[in-house]
């Protein structure tokens, strides 16, 4: 069931941290008008990682559904799927796009407006390392899955093409650059144990998958890390799949 609150469509921005402010406001200004067919062929692996045919009939959260390219595939493969977003501009681009396949809503990850034990999938893609507190949105997770359901979130991976490139260009300030730029969003990077501290005490077994454009250094960088993890009853079990 939705909690009361998310019926206005709106978030309070009281109840939201600086950086997810700095987000919604950046989005609004530069919503993502991605198509289909180019997402997933610059994401060729998004398929897999997603695991987009594996939930029919299964209740299916998207945090951060952007313009609902995503959202859509796991309600053509028979989800019951529900995409939340902090960006008005993304939920109206989300809406057009999956019609009445799936329901979009405005919901903060951190906040998420559901009770608990509310789905049996949780997916976010690239959402996470914009948060400054994203351990909330970590417990936020598993708390509305049911026991034994389970979630994948892809973030940005530290040695990768872009933060290497953007290294070389404005040394190790580049964090310090990008975050005070004329459209500021916070960000931050992450490896195996970093990974591993974020959700522990759950156990970690880390994987590399290659990004499509770096084919000749395919070998030590890739641009996303995926943590896929199941929650159980006594112990949630985490794991970090692939590198992409």
């Amino acid at each position: 069931m939705l909690k009361a609150r998310i019926m206005s469509n709106s978030i309070n921005p009281a109840a939201m941290s600086n950086a997810t402010v700095l987000a919604q406001r950046h989005w609004n200004k530069t919503p993502l008008h991605q198509e289909e067919s180019e997402r997933y062929s610059a994401y060729p692996w998004l398929y897999e990682a997603a695991e987009f045919r594996n939930h029919a009939g299964e209740r299916v959260l998207e945090i951060g559904c952007g313009t609902g390219c995503d959202l859509l595939q796991f309600a053509k493969h028979g989800a019951d799927a529900v995409g939340i977003d902090i960006t008005s501009e993304h939920i109206r681009l989300a809406r057009e796009r999956v019609g009445n396949l799936a329901q979009v809503l405005y919901g903060d990850g951190t906040n998420i407006p559901f009770q608990d034990a509310s789905f049996d999938y949780v997916y976010s893609h690239g959402v996470l390392h914009h948060l400054d507190q994203p351990r909330r949105m970590v417990e936020e997770i598993f708390r509305v899955l049911r026991p034994g359901g389970r979630f994948n979130v892809h973030v940005y991976a530290l040695w990768s093409y872009w933060p290497v490139l953007l290294i070389l260009k404005h040394g190790w300030n580049w964090k310090l650059w990008m975050e005070n730029s004329r459209e500021p969003v916070h960000i931050d990077l992450y490896y195996g144990g970093k990974l591993r501290r974020l959700f522990a005490p759950a156990r970690i077994s880390l994987e590399k998958f290659e990004f499509k454009y770096m084919r000749l250094l395919e070998r030590w960088l890739g641009w996303f890390l995926v943590a896929k993890g199941e929650k159980r009853p006594q112990r949630d079990q985490v794991s970090i799949g692939k590198r992409y």
